[in-house]
């Protein structure tokens, strides 16, 4: 899963800033909703006007706060000579296609189109792209937007609602009225393969009627079959239990909402998981990494605790201390 974030597409986009700036654009243009994400960081790099792509074709006016002064300023956007049309990414190119086609045969403005993620080349269907990327891919603007959904595995408190807090999450009643309740954080809008959760199976009444009332849709629930609170924290089966079912259902994405059950998903089936808290795409790659990293710090804090040791010794131990641990480094 190839996966960008809010800051890689900031970094992927300042990495090509000199092409931007060489096409002496007057104005960006995004295409809603997705490619408005990079359309305003590519307008904010440059200083320059931004719109959406509908308030363009209807020729309205350009906007700006109130403290910022652009490189260049008109009454209306058709004045703009030179005009780059953004996208998030490039499939084939239908989008691009249809936004130049609605744009009015009346409107005399140079257009550039431009994405900033396309398939590897060659790529066909845009005049400037600034990174190749391939499939399966998926950004962090349109994670709970996308067809991908179909082959994910979603969490649900922390993910589509709050998490219960210690006094909601007593088993019992208030906890039947938080399940009802329950403020709503990210709802798809495509059909996802599974929900697995560590919510009690007793508790599929209200957690279906919850999901219902917000539009949820999906093709299994996967709950815990246990009686009790109590033993589903004696059993401590909060990660494997979504591991298991993550690595048998053949889906390629899990998204979780607490690092360390992220982390221990991941790192139980091999496959990638998504940890909203953190906002970071974990994969066994990035765990070799981490680990690899903790390792290090954990060598060189060693390092430096044996080293103000030995200056602590007398003067004879403090020899034959540096010795060993010359060995041993």
């Amino acid at each position: 899963m190839n996966y960008r974030s809010y800051g890689d597409l900031s970094h992927d986009i300042s990495a090509q800033l000199g092409r931007l700036q060489a096409g002496n654009f007057d104005l960006i243009v995004g295409i809603p909703r997705s490619g408005m994400v990079p359309a305003y960081m590519i307008s904010a790099m440059l200083n320059l006007a931004c719109t959406d792509l509908d308030t363009f074709i209807a020729n309205g006016t350009p906007g700006k706060g109130i403290t910022r002064k652009l490189r260049s300023e008109s009454t209306s956007l058709w004045e703009a000579s030179r005009v780059l049309l953004v996208d998030d990414s490039l499939n084939s190119g239908a989008s691009l296609k249809i936004a130049l086609e609605r744009i009015p045969a009346a409107c005399r403005c140079e257009i550039t189109t431009c994405v900033i993620y396309a398939n590897p080349a060659p790529v066909i269907g845009v005049d400037m792209y600034l990174k190749e990327l391939e499939h399966p891919r998926m950004f962090q603007w349109n994670m709970f937007h996308h067809p991908a959904l179909a082959d994910s595995c979603l969490d649900i408190d922390g993910v589509l609602c709050l998490d219960p807090t210690a006094e909601q999450n007593d088993d019992g009643p208030i906890y039947r009225e938080f399940l009802s309740n329950a403020p709503a954080l990210h709802l798809p809008t495509y059909r996802v393969h599974s929900l697995v959760t560590n919510r009690l199976e007793k508790y599929r009444p209200e957690t279906q009627a919850w999901l219902a009332g917000h539009g949820v849709e999906y093709d299994h629930l996967i709950m815990l079959d246990l009686p009790s609170k109590e033993e589903r924290l004696r059993q401590n089966r909060h990660a494997s239990h979504k591991a298991d079912y993550y690595r048998q259902s053949g889906c390629r994405l899990f998204i979780e909402s607490e690092v360390g059950q992220s982390t221990s998903i991941t790192r139980l089936t091999g496959k990638p998981v998504y940890c909203v808290d953190s906002q970071q795409m974990m994969t066994p790659e990035w765990l070799t990494l981490m680990q690899r990293q903790r390792g290090m710090w954990l060598k060189l804090m060693f390092k430096r605790v044996a080293r103000k040791g030995v200056a602590l010794l007398p003067a004879s131990l403090a020899r034959q201390a540096r010795s060993v641990y010359q060995r041993l480094a």
